[in-house]
């Protein structure tokens, strides 16, 4: 991941270096035909916002913990913005161990819910980047409580995530994502655990503030009201309205309530996992038909490929049931999809099934010993003449 954040600001400086004769041309010389620009990473942009922020955190931590540190780079990371900390803790559980830590790094194999390597009330701060969106609501709770354990009375703690008032609306996915929170939903959660919330900001403008308008979270796609720059700016005052919320929180000595955090967990969980299962993707050029039951993608007879795919999201081990709404045209015969539910960055199918013209319904089973990433449920045309729902039932079955 650092090499491949070095390449994409290398990126970036030949952009700006590209850019510097056309911007300080004379009006009257004719300018060469212009370069073919390099495209903005969107993560990239994400990181260095983010940077910007690390940089401001309170200062002067003598301990520092970060929940969830995928390597070496990451401490480095955290140095170059922060600044150097005599002591800086990392809680990784999907990581192994780099072997080249900074001296002052000591590293934890467990998961966020858990800090018991910590003793309590000895951290300044505790830094939690782009890590809550990650958790289920019983280590969601547990990080909460093990925060404001391992916490002084007056350290901080700073997250940052993205931001589900804009995720959703955007049908974004991150194959490692379970949901997603809002800010008032964070801020309640940092209150119930004994926290003031002394700073709230956003990074990336998604949502025109006065319109309500959506804005592209692809930065490359031009919009006629909003420049990058202006984008990115205008997020740290609206961050409702921007794709990241950024908010640091002052432990103020009182007692976490562990029943109402995971009460409001489970009121968050009910109501923003059931969208979440729905984020899926379909091609561009397909016919989306309106229905009173809501979207169905259109496949014409003769018409193959992919008809949706998604949402890119973790399953937890066990067993799950999916099912798709077929409706097929009259008359039509034989196989006329696949169906199937596959894992991971290759799509490594784990169950499929052939959908013949006589069905309305394809129901499919898989069992999980353990948490995969990446979980998709797709529909695949084989020969067309039929409508799919834009919409699947997915089931965690009791063992």
């Amino acid at each position: 991941m650092a090499a491949q954040l070095t390449a994409i600001e290398r990126k970036l400086d030949r952009l700006g270096h590209d850019m510097q004769p056309v911007l300080s041309a004379p009006a009257a010389v004719s300018s060469p035909a212009p370069q073919q620009v390099p495209l903005l990473d969107p993560n990239l942009l994400l990181h260095q916002a983010r940077s910007a922020l690390l940089r401001q955190m309170p200062p002067a931590a003598h301990r520092l913990l970060s929940a969830g540190c995928s390597g070496a780079w990451y401490f480095d990371w955290v140095e170059h913005c922060y600044g150097h900390v005599p002591e800086h803790i990392g809680i990784e559980y999907y990581h192994p161990r780099p072997a080249d830590l900074p001296a002052n790094v000591t590293w934890i194999a467990n998961t966020a819910s858990d800090m018991n390597g910590v003793e309590s009330a000895t951290c300044d701060l505790v830094f939690s980047g782009q890590n809550l969106e990650h958790l289920w609501p019983g280590e969601m709770s547990g990080f909460l409580l093990e925060a404001a354990r391992v916490l002084k009375c007056g350290g901080y703690l700073v997250v940052d995530s993205p931001n589900r008032r804009l995720t959703a609306p955007l049908n974004w996915s991150h194959p490692e994502h379970t949901i997603e929170l809002t800010i008032p939903e964070i801020h309640r959660l940092l209150t119930l655990a004994g926290f003031d919330v002394t700073k709230q900001v956003g990074l990336w403008l998604c949502r025109d503030p006065k319109t309500g308008r959506l804005l592209p979270f692809d930065p490359n796609i031009p919009d006629t009201d909003w420049s990058v720059t202006e984008r990115l700016i205008a997020a740290s005052e609206h961050p409702k309205h921007a794709f990241l919320w950024w908010l640091e929180g002052r432990r103020n000595c009182t007692a976490p309530d562990p029943a109402a955090i995971n009460t409001l967990l489970d009121e968050i969980f009910r109501e923003a996992w059931p969208e979440r299962i729905q984020r899926l993707s379909v091609p561009p050029g397909r016919q989306i038909e309106a229905r009173p039951d809501g979207e169905w993608i259109r496949m014409p007879p003769g018409e193959t490929g992919m008809a949706f795919f998604g949402p890119s999201m973790p399953l937890r081990a066990g067993r799950h049931r999916v099912t798709f709404d077929i409706a097929p045209d009259p008359a039509r015969e034989g196989v006329i999809a696949v169906c199937d539910v596959c894992i991971g960055p290759d799509a490594k199918v784990l169950q499929q099934r052939e959908v013949t013209a006589d069905m309305r319904q394809v129901t499919l089973e898989v069992e999980l010993p353990r948490q995969e990433f990446g979980g998709q449920f797709r529909c695949l045309s084989t020969t067309g003449g039929f409508a799919v729902r834009r919409k699947i039932r997915l089931e965690e079955l009791l063992a």
